[in-house]
Order: C-alpha cells, then sequence, then structure tokens
C-alpha cells in the first residue's frame, strides 16, 4: 500500500464471516504485493496502520501476516519490520514447500536398452527424492536434436531435471540456459553451466588391471563399450596407464569392442576364444557384460573360472553376487551419486546464488571369485 493510501475497508463482516476476516485481509495485501502496489522491499504498513485502516485488532493482522510468510510473500526483520519479499524467493521457498516433478532423462534409458546399473542408480535416486517429496518422470530423448529435446522436456512441465549421460553438449548447454534446474551424471559439459557428478571411471579400470596384473597376468583382453562414449575412452585410458607401468606390450593386449549389454559381452567372448594363444584373463568395462562373457564361457567352451580364465567387471551391480562364480569387480557407490545429486539439484532450485561445479566420485576393487592367479600352460 502506498504511503498516505487510504484505502477504503472492503472486508466482508457479514454473518458467519468474521472468522475468516484474517483470510481476507492477508489476499488484499497478496494481491496488491503482485498488483505491484507494494514491491520488493518495500516496508509493509505497520501492525498498528493495518489495524486501524482495516478496523480490526492486531491479532488478526498479526494471522493475516503470518500466512503471507508461510506463502513466502514477505519476512520479518526484528527490531526493523515486515517487508515483501521478492518472487524469486517465493517461487524458492514455494518449491520447499510442495511435492516436486524431477525429470530422469537419458538417452540409454529407453525401455529394453536400459541396463541394470542405470535401473540401480534410478532406484537411488528414487529413493533419495523421497527425502524431498520429489517424485520422477522418466523421459526418453534418444537422439533428438538439441530443439526438439528442449521442446520435449519444456512440455513435460518439470521443476528440475536429471540428465544421465552420455549427452550431446549442445542439449545440455541449451537447458542450462532455459533455467531449469538440472545436474548431470556420468558426463560433463564445458561452459554448459551445470552441475556435474561423475566417475574417476580412469582409476577405476587401472584398478583393474592392476588387480589383475597382481595375480601374474600377462595376456589380457578388453571387451570395452561404444568407442564415442567418454566412460569408454576414460576406462581405456586407466587401463592403458596401467599395461605401460607393467611394461605389458601391445601384442599381449586384445580389444574387442561392444555395447554393454549382456548380449554385446556374450558376443565378444565367443569371438575371444577363437584367439590363439588364448587371454587368461579379461577385463569387461561394466559388469553386464561380464555377466554374458561367463554365459559364453560356459555355453563353447569347457574352460573353469577362475582356474584357466580369469573374469572381471565394472559397477558391482546387485548381479555380481549372483553369477557363478560371484563376480569380482570395481563398485560404484550409486546410493552416494543419486544422493549426492539430489542435494546439487535442491540447491540450484532454491538458492539464488548457486554456482554449480562438478564432483569426481572415486571407485574401489572388489575381489570375489571370478579372478584368481595366472596358471601357464601345462601348469
Amino acid at each position: 500500500m502506498k504511503k498516505g493510501n487510504q484505502e477504503k475497508d472492503t472486508l466482508d463482516r457479514s454473518r458467519g464471516k468474521s472468522r475468516f476476516i484474517y483470510q481476507q485481509l492477508a489476499e488484499q495485501l497478496r494481491k496488491e504485493i503482485e498488483e505491484g502496489g507494494l514491491k520488493p522491499g518495500d516496508t509493509v504498513p505497520s501492525m498498528d496502520t493495518l489495524a486501524e485502516r482495516h478496523q480490526v485488532n492486531k491479532a488478526t493482522v498479526r494471522q493475516a501476516l503470518a500466512e503471507l510468510t508461510a506463502r513466502g510473500f514477505v519476512y520479518s526483520i526484528p527490531a526493523k519490520g515486515t517487508f515483501v519479499a521478492d518472487p524469486a524467493r517465493r517461487q524458492r521457498e514455494d518449491i520447499s514447500k510442495r511435492s516436486l516433478c524431477i525429470g530422469w532423462i537419458s538417452r540409454v534409458s529407453g525401455h529394453s536398452k536400459t541396463g541394470r546399473y542405470h535401473t540401480e542408480l534410478m532406484d537411488a535416486v528414487r529413493h533419495a527424492l523421497n527425502q524431498i517429496r520429489g517424485h520422477l518422470i522418466v523421459l526418453t530423448t534418444g537422439n533428438l536434436d538439441a530443439a526438439s529435446f528442449c521442446k520435449v522436456v519444456g512440455e513435460a512441465h518439470l521443476d528440475g531435471a536429471i540428465l544421465v549421460g552420455p549427452f550431446f553438449s549442445e542439449p545440455i548447454k541449451m537447458l542450462g540456459e532455459s533455467g531449469l534446474p538440472c545436474v548431470l551424471i556420468d558426463d560433463a559439459c564445458r561452459g554448459g553451466r551445470i552441475d556435474s557428478i561423475l566417475l574417476d571411471n580412469r582409476l577405476g579400470a587401472f584398478q583393474a588391471i592392476s588387480h589383475l596384473l597382481s595375480l601374474g597376468h600377462q595376456r589380457i583382453a578388453l571387451i570395452t563399450g561404444p568407442s564415442d562414449w567418454k566412460i569408454t575412452q576414460e576406462r581405456m585410458a586407466g587401463a592403458q596407464e596401467a599395461f605401460t607401468e607393467a611394461g605389458i606390450p601391445e601384442k599381449d593386449i586384445t580389444i574387442l569392442p561392444s555395447d554393454f549389454s549382456p548380449e554385446g559381452g556374450h558376443a565378444a567372448f565367443v569371438e575371444l576364444l577363437k584367439n590363439t594363444p588364448r587371454p587368461t584373463a579379461v577385463f569387461c568395462f561394466n559388469d553386464e557384460m561380464a555377466a554374458g562373457a561367463l554365459h559364453a564361457l560356459y555355453e563353447h567352451s569347457n574352460l573353469k573360472v577362475p582356474d584357466d580364465i580369469s573374469i572381471m567387471g565394472f559397477d558391482d551391480i546387485s548381479w555380481t553376487t549372483m553369477t557363478h562364480p560371484p563376480l569380482t569387480t570395481i563398485h560404484v557407490d550409486r546410493e552416494r551419486m543419486a544422493k549426492e545429486a539430489v542435494d546439487r539439484l535442491q540447491s540450484t532450485m532454491t538458492e539464488k546464488d548457486h554456482l554449480p561445479f562438478t564432483t569426481v566420485l572415486t571407485t574401489k576393487l572388489v575381489v570375489r571369485k571370478s579372478t584368481g592367479p595366472s596358471v601357464p600352460p601345462g601348469g
């Protein structure tokens, strides 16, 4: 209300309405704030002024201001007064009080293509979102161009989004510029102004190869993922670093490209069985390919694991304790990854000055029964 404005009292005092007078007063003040009569930062008239203007007692005014405060329209500073909140503050406070609609957006989460790693990560994200009254909506964008991608996301009316890599940089940048709070998992986008949660894939692969080398393996095969994926490139770099440190020549390393699926691991291992001399150990770039490799081994050979050949994976999904034998692998803390992503998303939505940054999570070797000492031919 502008200074000096002697607005006529318009509260409805008819019978049966008196108990709601504070709500009527709160609604009038809210309307004046939204119409610009009271602007962000303005001082709200004192309780005495409002009580006199509307011919109510100060207890009614206090109730009205308490309701506006709870809804994020005003805030009080002790000994200074009550002030109009800016719209961004109101939006952030509204977000903190209602159920959130969060998008799970991935190029690889399309029905039959969704692997166990991603479903377990999705479950962990859902659990973390429960703590902030959020629910997940799955959007599959495939290979849409950047404009179509942003259109699909915009039409979902999301409060925020968790993007699961790999992603092309252009749609990420466009989404970041749209103002939608976002967090990117398993990928990063230079200049994208978006938080990223990454895994130290290079370290994990280095740990895997170092483990196999420590068991005496010299001829090691790698079953990799798509060559244009960052995680494939990073895991390859970590493996090659371990080989170089140990002085293993390239001729002793067999590389079989695959696609991170159990079927891909199966097909790659069938090809591997044709090699002479046969590798004594296989490092699969994820657990699902390792499970497929184990299946192929039992279908197409008489080899025993780990007596004749060692096999290990990466991710430590739930399957790894149920394979025969239980799989040696590289552990990825999906629960921590999910919590970090949700915490970062909440900060983006509620903190006006949030600055995006990248977190890199470490990995851990988990030794089970699928790896053992290398046995020389005839040994």
